[in-house]
């Protein structure tokens, strides 16, 4: 039997393991064998827990004024700890799943973020995702709009690609099929003809059109010519004219001189 210095002990030593847990379940032990507590400690560590027996007094006295004080209506019969600062729904499975081939062992209580919950509530802890699998369905769900805009982004070039490729295809089965019916009509190949009937219709427009850029030529020259003959031939009437006037004039003069004299 403990006496009060070793139950005070025990009490702070628990308390100051307690106040820095964020889930602790209160469980049942009707009849758990040393062996079968020993693996029951083992799973409960894997998941980063702890699961402890202790007597009922001391669990009281460290419970004391905190904020898990309302566990302590329940802390009557065996009972036992389990409390992690970690993973809460990590913990609820390896309890339930152990449950399952230990019925000797349920839930009586839970404490989970600063409320106290009942047994059926604290088993349905164990229902939950566990942080990995919600991290998992979080990095899913911000790779999943990143994910549909690449996809969304792509598709419309290759449906583009794809569009203009059964464009090009049509239009060659169209190039092929109307040559084909050409051959068929006229039983000849339409290309070399068209060629040749292109190449003549060429020659002809460059021969028309050089006849009549020769013409215009022709009749600029003709019309500066006419010009500056037209221009020499006034301007020697007009020189023969002054001459003749000049003639007269002189003419006109010595007369009157003869009389005066």
């Amino acid at each position: 039997m403990l006496t009060k210095e070793q139950k005070r002990q025990q009490s702070e030593e628990l308390r100051g393991v307690l106040t820095e847990v964020n889930t602790l379940f209160l469980m049942d032990n009707t009849g758990l064998k040393v062996n079968e507590v020993n693996q029951l400690r083992s799973q409960v560590r894997q998941s980063e827990a702890t699961y402890k027996v202790v007597k009922n007094s001391v669990v009281k006295l460290a419970l004391e004024g905190t904020e898990l004080e309302g566990l302590t209506p329940f802390l009557v019969g065996p009972k036992a700890l389990a409390y992690t600062s970690g993973d809460a729904v990590a913990l609820a499975k390896v309890l339930r799943e152990f449950i399952k081939q230990h019925p000797a062992l349920s839930f009586q209580r839970a404490y989970l973020e600063g409320q106290i919950l009942e047994g059926v509530e604290a088993e349905k802890i164990a229902d939950m995702p566990s942080k990995e699998e919600l991290l998992t369905k979080l990095v899913y769900l911000l790779q999943s709009p990143i994910r549909r805009l690449a996809v969304a982004l792509n598709t419309p070039a290759q449906n583009l690609a794809s569009v203009l490729g059964q464009v090009a295809e049509k239009k060659e089965q169209g190039d092929e099929g109307t040559e084909q019916a050409a051959v068929e009509v006229t039983g000849e190949e339409p290309a070399e003809d068209t060629a040749e009937a292109t190449a003549e219709a060429t020659e002809d427009e460059t021969a028309e059109a050089a006849a009549d850029e020769s013409a215009e030529v022709t009749s600029e020259e003709t019309a500066d010519v006419a010009a500056e003959t037209t221009g020499d031939e006034t301007a020697e009437t007009a020189t023969e004219e002054t001459t003749d006037v000049d003639a007269e004039n002189a003419g006109d003069d010595s007369n009157k001189e003869s009389k005066d004299s």
